[in-house]
């Protein structure tokens, strides 16, 4: 009799058992597609959040350069004149051309950065 019962063991549980292994693996697949869908949106949004960063950046140091061309320039016609006003600005002048020169190499920096 025992024969008999693992038979009809066999066809009672062996459906099920196999419909339990293709739900299980489906489930896990749907898990794996919905994790790797989740991590594509996340690095997505931190791409976002760096490329704002990094535009943020690029716009301050090109207004720094902008300012520090202005300030160069009317240091340079302060310096051709000859009168007392020019004498007493020198050491303002010298740090303006130095900031400049510094405002420079940082843009030269990040342009081969980016590049």
């Amino acid at each position: 009799m025992t024969p008999i019962n693992l038979e009809r063991v066999a066809l009672w549980w062996g459906p099920g058992i196999l419909v339990l292994i293709l739900f299980g693996l489906g489930f896990m697949r749907l898990a794996q597609y919905w994790i790797a869908k989740t991590m594509e949106v996340k690095q997505h949004q931190l791409d976002s959040a760096f490329g704002i960063a990094r535009q943020y950046i690029e716009q301050f140091v090109s207004a720094q350069k902008s300012q520090a061309d202005a300030l160069s320039r009317v240091a340079t016609t302060v310096e051709a004149r000859e009168s007392v006003e020019s004498f007493e600005h020198q050491e303002m002048l010298i740090a303006i051309k130095a900031i400049h020169r510094d405002i420079g190499a940082l843009l030269r920096r990040s342009e081969g950065v980016t590049n």
